[in-house]
């Protein structure tokens, strides 16, 4: 059911087979310090509860839009929640994740002291699947400085999904999400984006409860999405030098043929973001010895990044830079 005047955000949530979670997450939405929204819930053809409790809260709070659909993965899905979406600025959150209170108040605040902003996200913090805090995550860039000095390296961006809040127009106008690129739709989005000359920037706040299960990790879905992001930002690169792009298999066979040395370089990144989603896997496990090999490992093969990590510290709020 739909409220008559437009709100100010779309909560877009894909949801396939997310009963376990989905309550605590849908929660988390409706406690918001800003009430004006709509929470746009996508069943990507769920077998287990999820149809039910998105039913019984669609029944309680007319801000909610329940979405069903035939299975067809997560491009689709969130596709179909941009279709669906009323609100200029569109929020994502999963159907495990949580938004702490003041998230959508504290994200349009940053879009209006940064009116250039086509995209940010925002610090947050890992938990377990008990709800267990195990750190808080400080990505970059947070200034346009950092940003420029990720272009510059032709370093690959990777913005947390779930933390993001973008245009609305500016997604439909890029045709949305591209199922092509899946299981990395989301860089290949923001990387669309970036490429329209506005800036994405990370909001140095923690607005996020970010869930990570220690089963959920595969070493070769996590190796097809490195290689995707890496591909994404190659052909961002090429179009940027007005150099042709590349199709993904293109892309692949490429790499085989550059010089050894750089071959060993994208492998050592990949390598290296490999063991920093399993340490963080294995931290919310229990595993605190392996959790440390894992970082110990990321960090040898990638001393500068960890080097970053450990001095990073948080940016003045709302300062353009």
């Amino acid at each position: 059911m739909m409220t008559g005047a437009t709100p100010r955000v779309s909560v877009v949530m894909p949801i396939y087979n997310g009963a376990e979670f989905l309550a605590l997450s849908i929660d988390s939405v409706l406690a918001q310090t800003l009430p004006d929204f709509e929470l746009i819930l996508v069943d990507d053809g769920s077998t287990d509860g999820t149809a039910e409790i998105i039913q019984r809260y669609a029944a309680r709070d007319p801000r909610i839009v329940p979405v069903a659909k035939a299975n067809s993965g997560i491009a689709d899905t969130l596709n179909r929640g941009l279709a669906v979406a009323r609100a200029e600025w569109i929020a994502r959150l999963d159907s495990d994740d949580l938004m702490l209170p003041q998230r959508l108040e504290r994200q349009l605040a940053f879009f209006a002291a940064n009116p250039d902003l086509i995209a940010a996200g925002s610090y947050y913090e890992i938990i377990d699947p008990a709800g267990v805090s195990h750190g808080t995550r400080l990505p970059l860039p947070r200034t346009r400085d950092e940003l420029a000095g990720f272009l510059a390296t032709r370093e690959p961006l990777s913005f947390l999904h779930p933390s993001m809040m973008f245009r609305r127009q500016t997604a439909l106008d890029l045709h949305g999400y591209d199922k092509r690129t899946e299981p990395a739709e989301d860089a290949d989005l923001f990387a669309r984006m970036l490429a329209t000359g506005a800036p994405i920037l990370i909001q140095p706040e923690v607005l996020l409860r970010y869930r990570v299960h220690s089963n959920t990790v595969s070493a070769k879905s996590a190796t097809r999405q490195f290689m995707m992001v890496a591909w994404t930002y190659h052909n961002f690169h090429a179009a940027r030098d007005g150099a042709p792009t590349l199709s993904f298999d293109a892309f692949v066979e490429h790499q085989r043929r550059r010089p050894w040395t750089e071959r060993l370089a994208l492998r050592i990144r990949l390598l290296s973001d490999g063991l920093y989603r399993r340490y963080a896997a294995a931290l919310v496990g229990g595993h605190k010895a392996t959790a440390l090999a894992y970082l110990a490992a990321a960090s040898a093969l990638r001393p500068a990044k960890a080097l970053r990590r450990a001095l990073r510290r948080p940016a003045p709020i709302g300062v353009r830079s």
